[in-house]
Order: C-alpha cells, then sequence, then structure tokens
C-alpha cells in the first residue's frame, strides 16, 4: 500500500531578529514542497530513498538510535557537544521523527517498507526543508488529531539540527498561510484573497560565514534594550495589516531591510543587491539570521514591479525562484 503526504515551505517575512526581543514575528507558507511516500513490505526494516542514496536501519537498532540522539542533546544543552555534532548524518534525523512517530502515537511496531523522498525547497536555504520533512514523517507514520501537538513534535524533533530555535518554522509548515509568533504564541492570520500578489521572489546568496546563533549573540550584545525592537514590531505589524488587507508592501519591507542593516546583519553585496533593486521601484531584505560576517547571508525577499531577478547583477552562485504562497498546511495526497 503506498501513502503520500506533503508538507510546504517556508519564508520569514519580518520579525528575525526582534522576536529574541519581544517584538512578533511573521512568516508565510511557500509554494515548494517536501513530497514523503511510503510503500509498506514485510521486512524488519525502514529505507529512505533519495534521488542520489538509500539509507537503510533495522527496527532492532531504532530504540538505540533514538536515545543515542536524545543524550546526545542533552550534551549539547550542558555545552559538551556543539549542535553539528548530535547527527552523524541527516538521515538518523529521518528515522528519529518515524520513531517518534510511533511512540507518541502509542504504536507498539512499525511497518516495514521504503520511504521515498522528493522535495523542490532549497536546502539549506531557510526555507524551512527540514520542518517540512519531519512534519511530513510524522503524520505519515502516527496518529496526531491535534494540530498544535504536531507542531511541538516538529519541533521536538528539530531540535536535533537546530538546537533551541523557535517554532516558527514548524508552525509555518503545519498550518500553511500565514502565521504570527508572539511571546511563544502561535496564530495562523487570514491572508486578503490575491494573498503576497505578483512580482515576489526569494533568492538564495548562499550560506552565511556566521551561525544562526553566533548573529542572535552579536546582536543580543550590541542591542539588548535598545528601541530598536520597538521599530522592528511597528513594521511588522504594517506587513501583517498589508497582507490581511490586500495593500503594498514595499515600504515596510523597505524599512525592515534598513533595520536589519543598522543591526548589522546585512552583508555589503546584499545592501548593494537592495539598492538595485529600489532603483527598480522595487523592495529587498534578508529572511532569516543574516550574517555578521562575510558576503554570503542566506535567502532575501525580493519585490520587482516588472522583471525577475535575472535583470539584477546577481553572483553566479545565486539561485532564484518565483514566490506564491501556499494556504494549505501538511496533508495527506490521494
Amino acid at each position: 500500500m503506498l501513502k503520500q503526504v506533503c508538507a510546504p515551505g517556508k519564508i520569514i517575512l519580518s520579525g528575525e531578529h526582534s522576536v529574541v526581543h519581544g517584538a512578533p514575528a511573521l512568516a508565510l507558507a511557500v509554494d515548494r514542497h517536501m513530497r514523503v511516500s511510503f510503500e509498506s513490505d514485510r521486512l524488519p526494516r525502514l529505507s529512505w530513498q533519495t534521488h542520489e542514496k538509500t539509507h537503510v536501519l533495522g527496527f532492532d537498532k531504532f530504540h538505540s538510535l533514538r536515545t543515542r540522539l536524545d543524550s546526545y542533546f542533552e550534551r549539547y544543552l550542558r555545552g559538551e557537544l556543539t549542535i553539528g555534532q548530535i547527527l552523524k548524518k541527516p538521515a538518523e534525523l529521518v528515522f528519529y521523527a518515524v520513531d517518534m512517530a510511533r511512540l507518541l502515537s502509542g504504536l507498539e511496531h512499525l511497518h516495514g517498507g521504503r520511504v521515498k523522498i522528493d522535495s523542490d525547497i532549497p536546502i539549506g536555504a531557510g526555507m524551512g526543508s527540514s520542518a517540512a520533512l519531519i512534519a511530513s514523517l510524522l503524520k505519515l507514520f502516527g496518529q496526531f488529531e491535534d494540530l498544535d501537538e504536531l507542531v511541538q513534535q516538529v519541533r521536538h524533533c528539530e531540535r536535533l539540527q537546530h538546537g533551541q530555535g523557535s517554532a516558527i518554522d514548524a508552525a509555518t509548515v503545519c498550518h500553511g498561510g500565514l502565521v504570527r509568533l508572539r511571546g511563544g504564541v502561535i496564530s495562523r492570520l487570514p491572508l486578503a484573497e490575491q494573498g503576497l500578489g505578483r512580482g515576489w521572489y526569494w533568492l538564495f546568496t548562499g550560506t552565511p560565514a556566521s551561525s544562526t546563533g553566533a548573529c542572535v549573540d552579536r546582536v543580543r550584545r550590541n542591542f539588548t534594550g535598545s528601541s530598536i525592537w520597538s521599530e522592528f514590531a511597528e513594521v511588522t505589524c504594517r506587513v501583517e495589516q498589508a497582507l490581511l488587507q490586500g495593500l503594498p508592501m514595499v515600504e515596510p519591507v523597505r524599512e525592515n531591510h534598513r533595520l536589519l542593516t543598522r543591526i548589522g546583519v546585512v552583508p555589503a553585496p546584499l545592501v548593494r543587491l537592495a539598492e538595485q533593486v529600489e532603483q527598480r521601484g522595487g523592495a529587498a531584505k534578508v529572511c532569516g539570521a543574516g550574517s555578521v560576517s562575510g558576503d554570503q547571508g542566506g535567502l532575501m525577499l525580493i519585490w520587482l514591479p516588472q522583471g525577475t531577478p535575472d535583470a539584477l547583477h546577481l553572483a553566479p552562485d545565486w539561485r532564484w525562484g518565483e514566490l506564491k504562497e501556499e494556504r494549505q498546511g501538511v496533508h495527506w495526497l490521494s
């Protein structure tokens, strides 16, 4: 029997750093998708197949894998390991999520079979690929009636890869549409009928030289107690109102970019790119932590009234795509 689940990617629209300082954050599910299928057989193992490689784990090893990864995370919290030392390979996160689905759903046994993963969400680009994968696996192998419970379990599994992050990725890929996070409270907001509208793009400028944790720590040292966070909160509210009412977002996105530049997380090449975009009547901003060193800043959000990012002076290794909202969260495919 073949079963298949699909989950969307996501992009943070506003509030990346300010959410740590009590301001709201907004994220939007986007029409890039993770599709995970499972075909059962009678063998006592689970295999995970991508286009490049197949990973196999016997059911007799699932418990030891889960307990080892949980203990590694506790050592990470004590400062004995870095976050990158928890998972030896990405396949371990897949097997961990599957066993958590079984455990949390009160199932005694898993069915052997093959998991196939097909995704058009860019990996490592800040678009929620790991959250979408985990949400799909938990839904595929577990029994979660409550969506909030699913969000918490996605976050629980994802901690092995991202440490003590917020729930914004998990909430957005599970709920779909527009999601707000403030003070730990998740709200799904109603988008205007036209959604984002035309002319929106994502641009991946490469993996930042500084980690998310390093960026957050630097900003915290320099701006704790600053009034800039109230400015961020105001801009996020303006973005939210524009999305709810179908109004232009150009000015709040530009202002968001200026605030992110002030706190030092926008590398110089991305500042120059935003200037190009604004000269063409558009708007651009970093989406995510950005970087406090190097020339790469991860993901950018761009709006252009005419043309595509190809008309800009892009570095050869930068990737872009059209951005459209996805109103549906993780769901079964017929």
